[in-house]
């Protein structure tokens, strides 16, 4: 019994239908994880930029950064610019991060980017602020910071 059907067809070649759609999810999955995330940096402190994107770039983001909140803003508005996610200070002057990551959020221009409030606050103080600002997360300086110290430690451990 033989049958011309696409369906036989692959089964007989033991590649079935299932093995189509498992390699468009594959191809999906490149397509994701060859995509260079932007990442926008925005702190008071030109160092902690600095610092924290030096290690977002040797994970392979792309990064941008600025250290207030009106470049901020201009690099959200221009589509070329437009961040995936917003590492954002909350101690800044003039406008905190809070406030700031609250213009984000409300904002549907600014639709599906996310935005991670970092700051050297007590971490029970930082969760409340995530929730009240609609901010998608947190990490604390000391986490991202003290990577970046160890990390230059054991460098100098090898010279």
């Amino acid at each position: 019994m033989t049958s011309d059907s696409c369906y036989d067809r692959e089964l007989a070649s033991g590649v079935g239908v299932v093995g189509h759609k498992e390699a468009k999810v594959e191809k999906a999955a490149e397509k994701i994880s060859s995509k260079r995330w932007r990442v926008l940096v925005v702190d008071d402190c030109e160092t902690t930029t600095r610092l924290i994107a030096d290690e977002l770039s040797e994970k392979g983001f792309e990064i941008l950064r600025t250290t207030n909140v009106d470049a901020a803003t201009k690099l959200l508005l221009s589509k070329k610019t437009r961040p995936d996610l917003v590492l954002l200070d909350v101690v800044m002057p003039k406008i905190d991060g809070v406030q700031f990551c609250r213009f984000i959020k409300s904002n549907e221009m600014f639709t599906g980017i996310k935005v991670v409030l970092c700051s050297s606050l007590e971490e029970k103080d930082l969760k409340i602020m995530v929730k009240n600002s609609g901010a998608d997360g947190y990490v604390t300086k000391k986490d991202v910071l003290g990577r970046a110290v160890m990390e230059q430690l054991g460098a100098n451990q090898s010279d």
